[in-house]
C-alpha cells in the first residue's frame, strides 16, 4: 500500500513537472517574435532543449504507465 501511494505521488509530481515544461515551451514560443534576431535564436535553442527534455520525460511516463 505504501508503494502505491508513493508511486502515485511520484506520478503526480512528474505530471506537474511536465505541465510546467509544456507551459514554459509554449510561453517561450509565444514571446520569441518580440525579441531581436540574436535573442530569437538563443531563445529557440533553449526552447528546443526544453522541448526535447519534455518529449523524453513524456515517453518515460508513457512507458511506465504501460
Amino acid at each position: 500500500m505504501v508503494n502505491s501511494t508513493t508511486s502515485s505521488a511520484e506520478r503526480k509530481n512528474t505530471i506537474n513537472h511536465l505541465r510546467w515544461q509544456a507551459k514554459a515551451v509554449a510561453n517561450l514560443l509565444s514571446a520569441v517574435h518580440l525579441l531581436s534576431a540574436s535573442e530569437q535564436q538563443a531563445t529557440l535553442e533553449t526552447t528546443i532543449r526544453l522541448a526535447d527534455e519534455l518529449a523524453g520525460d513524456l515517453s518515460e511516463l508513457a512507458r511506465g504507465a504501460a
